[in-house]
């Protein structure tokens, strides 16, 4: 029996070809989007769940209140609290803090002169400063080494797999070996672990001992260890809770830390600790996550949708087609049902031949979506190595969409023809019973452009968003600036004047300028600090940027009031912003100029200047009180403007530059408004998603629409075939044919307007400076639906217009 529906099913395939090649093509198309949306989503809910103790490791983080009661998260937490953390919280079971830190490593030549190798920390690497306990809270598996004690001493270091055979050919070398910390601080190899999973937010290359740190304060800036008010991003702590710890006990002993060093003089705590989960670190983009790569689960929910979505859209196909078959066959289920056959036979027979469509579908998608996975890297994270089927669920997965698809597609359309009654089927009156039918493909072919509108209409304003973003005011000049990173000990500051005074003979370059950090770089160092003959500190801090007299020139910063500082090698004169002049109440910048401004608990600053705003972070954030001021020690970029005669030219004399007066330093550059692109890396991924997947959604739809002008035309073939004896026209016919189509494309558009403003809408709320969504952006997706709808139908439409009519009319 089965056998024989296999047989019938496939001879039905073969003899209703152009059906059957529409649904094959929608499935595919359609299971293989499913399948890539599927790689990514699995790919980021992953990520950190193959770590022991997952459920148990937490990040101590802050929350941040403003004098204006804006709420800010950072990752960080003041150096004296991670100390009364590790005396006081009796719920870790193991605590670290740690140091988050970028340095390179130098193979030393033992010989003397340069350094054998040296390598660069690249994103998303990292390397952290920790204590031993760490090894209980993140547990790698070692290669050598102990971990009870490979960091318990001052200068010590762990390499993964991967920098221990960089630096020394094989990692059974590595142990005992000396390396260099920036070719500066020698730190001995105590031991080599495995590298981490990719999908893993840690993706250590090394790990220093915490002693290292304290050890070598000023090398590391380590100054703020006493101060409750400074709270750098780069000091954090992550702790294993014991087992029963719930979180809201847990945050409850953490908001005790720090209580009344964070109060205000009017006793207002504008710092509270709370710990932040393991599961929530990868997916929080209210909280910095080191430079990582952290998608929202809005996002993946978002992807999910489309994927689920897209799938659905190529059964509405199917369902389409087959219930628009239905009338053909009514007379073979008629004839079958007076030779004997049961509608469960029948039944299973229509779902044997969508079965076999399917599982061919599922077949060409899955190889259509392997062929495409290379394609994933402008949508997502999913690296390229990373195996197709490395998992057993994504077996289980097209399995699921095998039965679900089948299902779906086959079950409605095989009920309906099982259903039909051979007397009514042989008098001829089975298409009185089609209506039901009629109603549903208008139905589905409304609900599938909806989607693809929506999606269309998606993609157009993250191309407006990202398009105002682009060409945005910043409050500086990011063109023709290339930036590159130094280190900031004490033998590098003795060699900075020389490296920019080489430099600024290069005959393209135009200025060169050194500081903590580019103008929009992400990064914030925040303290807290006293106005004037004001006595208690400010309800907020102030973000602090570390730069020479040339920065101001290097960047076309514009001033409101004085002048920029002299040059100086430690902080005596220093610049505001216009945000820190508003928030102490100052209306007029002349009157700011030579006021004294204190940092922490540090000496008096002279205000020689007021800036106008510059972007600091990205346009998803407000302007933040700043302040500027130099301090040579803490330099650790270097920005080089040049001219546009030779730019290729001019990248090469630098790095020439860079190795002739660092030769011990690894030189990683790239250009400022390169640089400033990757702060919307996401938005420019969920714009690409929405083009290609939209793209994909118009497909489906046509094919539908394809399928159903072709049933159409079939159809009414008499019909128009009498039309054209009578003196219709060509023109008048396709309209006749299209004009019903056409309509659900309007209707559709009307639906997919107030869904797509609605959610577009609250993804631009993620934005402070955004646009408005404009009327026309609805016009023309709907307008480019349209013209699509309408040069798929018109293809059978006109078709079927300039057929001879003395053939469809021949056996009357």
């Amino acid at each position: 029996m089965l056998l024989s529906h296999f047989k019938i099913a496939w001879r039905t395939i073969l003899k209703n070809r152009i059906y059957s090649i529409v649904n094959l093509l929608g499935l595919t198309i359609g299971i293989a989007a499913a399948l890539l949306i599927y790689r990514i989503v699995r790919y980021e809910w992953s990520f950190n769940k193959d770590l022991t103790n997952y459920e148990r490791i937490v990040r101590v983080v802050s929350k941040e209140l403003s004098a204006d009661m804006v709420v800010n998260y950072n990752p960080g937490t003041p150096v004296p609290a991670l100390k009364l953390m590790q005396q006081q919280i009796s719920e870790f079971e193991a605590y670290s803090p740690i140091r988050e830190c970028w340095v390179n490593l130098t193979v030393p030549n033992p010989a003397g002169g340069p350094p054998l190798k040296k390598f660069g920390v690249k994103s998303p690497e990292i390397g952290f400063m920790v204590e031993p306990a760490f090894f209980k809270i993140i547990q790698v598996e070692w290669l050598a080494g102990d971990p009870a004690t490979a960091l318990t001493d001052p200068q010590t270091i762990v390499l993964n797999q991967t920098w221990a055979e960089k630096c020394f050919d094989g990692w059974e070398n590595a142990v005992g070996k000396t390396i260099l910390i920036d070719n500066n601080i020698p730190v001995t190899v105590k031991g080599v672990f495995k590298d981490l999973p990719v999908n893993c937010d840690f993706p250590l290359a090394y790990l220093i001992s915490y002693a290292t740190l304290t050890s070598h304060k000023d090398y590391f800036n380590f100054f703020n260890e006493d101060s409750w008010g400074a709270c750098s991003s780069n000091d954090q702590a992550y702790a294993l809770v014991k087992k029963g710890t719930s979180l809201e006990s847990l945050d409850k002993s953490l908001s005790l830390i720090g209580r009344e060093q964070y109060k205000d003089g009017a006793n207002i705590v504008h710092r509270v600790h709370f710990a932040q989960p393991l599961s929530d670190l990868h997916y929080n983009e209210e909280i910095y996550n080191s430079g990582q790569h952290v998608i929202s689960k809005s996002r993946l929910n978002i992807l999910s949708s489309i994927g689920i979505l897209i799938l659905i859209m190529a059964c509405f196909n199917f369902i389409n087609l087959s219930t628009a078959q239905a009338s053909l066959r009514a007379k073979e289920v008629g004839i079958r049902k007076t030779l004997g056959s049961k509608k469960h036979q029948l039944f299973s027979q229509f779902m044997t031949e969508t079965f076999i469509i399917v599982l061919v579908s599922v077949t060409a998608g899955t190889i259509l979506a392997f062929l495409a996975s290379p394609l994933l890297k402008h949508v997502s994270d999913v690296p390229d190595a990373l195996p197709f089927f490395d998992h057993l669920q994504i077996w289980f997965f097209l399995a699921a969409v095998t039965i679900f698809v089948t299902f779906l597609s086959g079950f409605y359309p095989s009920l309906m023809l099982s259903a039909f009654q051979p007397v009514k089927v042989m008098k001829n009156s089975h298409r009185q019973g089609l209506t039901g039918g009629t109603a549903l493909r208008k139905i589905l072919v409304v609900l599938q452009f909806v989607i693809a509108q929506a999606l269309v209409a998606g993609a157009i304003i993250t191309l407006m968003q990202l398009n105002y973003i682009r060409s945005k005011e910043l409050g500086f000049t990011k063109e023709l600036i290339y930036n590159f990173g130094i280190n900031s000990d004490s033998m590098t500051v003795i060699r900075q004047e020389a490296l920019r005074q080489k430099l600024l003979q290069l005959p393209t370059v135009e200025s060169v300028t050194l500081s903590s950090d580019d103008p929009m770089s992400g990064n914030t160092w925040a303290t807290n600090f006293r106005f004037g003959t004001r006595t208690q500190d400010e309800k907020y801090p102030v973000t602090i940027k570390m730069c020479d007299a040339e920065y101001q020139k290097n960047y076309d910063i514009r001033l409101l009031a004085g002048n920029w500082y002299m040059p100086s090698d430690t902080m005596r004169e220093v610049v505001i912003n216009q945000t820190l002049l508003h928030k102490l109440g100052i209306k007029d910048p002349g009157s700011a100029i030579n006021e004294s401004i204190f940092l922490g608990s540090g000496g008096p600053l002279r205000i020689v200047g007021v800036a106008a705003d510059f972007h600091a972070h990205s346009l998803r954030q407000e302007f933040q009180p700043m302040l500027l001021g130099p301090t040579k020690k803490f330099y650790s970029r270097v920005a080089v403007r040049i001219r546009p005669d030779d730019i290729k030219g001019s990248v090469a004399s630098i790095q020439r530059t860079f190795d002739e007066i660092l030769p011990e330093q690894v030189f990683e550059g790239d250009f400022f408004d390169t640089s400033i692109t990757r702060f919307y890396e996401d938005d420019n991924r969920l714009s690409a998603t929405c083009k290609g997947f939209g793209f994909l959604a118009i497909v489906i739809s046509c094919l539908g629409l394809f399928g159903l002008a072709t049933h159409a035309a079939a159809q009414r073939v008499k019909e128009i075939g009498i039309r054209k004896v009578l003196g219709a026209s060509v023109s008048g016919i396709v309209a006749l044919l299209s004009k019903d189509f056409l309509k659900l494309v309007l209707l559709s558009l009307f639906i997919a307007t107030p869904i797509a403003w609605y959610f577009m809408q609250q993804w631009l709320q993620n934005f402070v400076y955004r646009i408005d969504i404009q009327w026309w952006v609805f016009a023309l997706s709907g307008l480019l639906g349209i013209v699509v709808a309408l040069l798929t139908i018109s293809i059978q439409s006109i078709r079927a217009a300039m057929a001879n009519p003395v053939k469809s009319l021949r056996s009357e």
